[in-house]
């Protein structure tokens, strides 16, 4: 039998723990009750590619590619998702593609030889509609602004950027001429990280982000290349993210034909939390630095998405994932998970992200 000194005893202690604990909550602002949560859900692919390329056509239908010839699908939102290697095409690394429906896509290879590819099968068979021989070509982005008239570019051949069109979806295609090509700074080019250095617009803009340089130089601002007429005519402008041969923009993302972002830095010093983001208000005429907190690292892919008023841009690299509710001027550290590429559906219901060994992840808004 216990005796009533030893209950009060007990009484007193427990009640003691009782009040240590609700002063702990109460100085962690009640941190215990409300755990925050990673917003991406990472998907089981199946595959061991490096997966650059992405398409969120809508809620249910994605398509990514990636290394030795990989490209997947899925036409459920996820629940499942299907490989396929592009025969003949083993070896080669498609950094971009661009779907027109669960069935029909077209892909563009980085490297030699550089080619475009073409599906109306799901993957199943691909027709080789592009291939360019020359051993400077290295593509890095593809977009269509219809179902009909894209564009692709690569780094210079001949001291401008190779840009190349089709009209047709993507079964033929054609080089733009020297004399139509931007020039460019020796040095200077695209970086392949995420298939979106290279922007359309819904007016005929094209906006090609650039980056890079000779080896032992460095530069204070990219440039970034802008043709207002389909790619017809082009000049550059600046952005204020410093440039040498590992680092520049990598990636930009529109809300409209307006607002917009730029984010990159140095992939060598992915860490870095300084020269990775610039914002524009303008179409991108003009760029200045963000005057509230950066991305926390370098990042390669960017994307915006509205879901109903908001509007948010969500950064993702190798250190993690970053997002601004106020168009760029402020970023957010959300997530410690490491992608290369982000898109969000047209519905703004939906986000993915790829990354390396695989990676796939769906977007969950997080409760910040």
């Amino acid at each position: 039998m216990t005796s009533e000194p030893a209950m009060n005893a007990r009484i007193i202690f427990c009640l003691f723990l009782f009040l240590l604990c609700q002063n702990v909550l109460a100085q962690n602002g009640g941190r215990a009750k409300k755990q925050k949560t990673d917003p991406w859900e990472m998907q089981n692919s199946r595959v061991e590619a490096s997966l650059r390329g992405l398409h969120v056509l809508n809620d249910n239908i994605i398509w990514a590619s990636g290394t030795d010839g990989t490209v997947l699908r899925t036409l459920n939102g996820g629940e499942t998702w299907t490989s396929k290697t592009v025969a003949g095409a083993e070896e080669l690394d498609f950094r971009d593609l661009h779907a027109f429906s669960g069935s029909s896509a077209v892909i563009l290879s980085a490297g030699t030889p550089a080619r475009v590819y073409r599906t109306d099968n799901g993957g199943e068979t691909w027709t080789r509609t592009f291939e360019h021989h020359s051993e400077e070509a290295f593509f890095d982005a593809l977009s269509f602004w219809n179902d009909k008239e894209g564009i692709a570019m690569s780094d210079p051949v001949d001291d401008h950027l190779l840009l190349i069109k089709t009209n047709d979806g993507g079964k033929t295609w054609s080089e733009l001429k020297v004399e139509n090509r931007p020039k460019v700074i020796p040095g200077e080019g695209g970086f392949a990280a995420s298939g979106t250095n290279m922007v359309l617009l819904k007016n005929g803009t094209c906006l090609i982000a650039l980056g890079s340089a000779k080896q032992g130089e460095q530069f204070n601002i990219s440039r970034i290349a802008i043709s207002t007429d389909h790619g017809e005519s082009w000049k550059f402008v600046n952005a204020p993210l410093p440039r040498n041969p590992s680092s520049g923009i990598f990636s930009m993302a529109f809300a409209n034909n307006l607002i917009g972002v730029a984010v990159g830095g140095d992939y060598l010093q992915p860490e870095r939390k300084t020269g990775n983001v610039a914002v524009t208000i303008d179409g991108g005429i003009t760029w200045k630095t963000p005057s509230g907190k950066l991305p926390t690292g370098y990042r390669s892919g960017v994307a915006a998405n509205r879901s109903g008023k908001e509007l948010i841009f969500v950064a993702v690299g190798p250190t993690g994932t970053d997002w601004s509710k106020n168009t760029g001027f402020t970023w957010t550290k959300v997530s410690d998970e490491a992608f290369h590429a982000i898109q969000f559906s047209p519905t703004g219901k939906t986000g993915w992200a790829t990354g390396a060994n695989g990676r796939i992840g769906k977007w969950n808004s997080p409760d910040r």
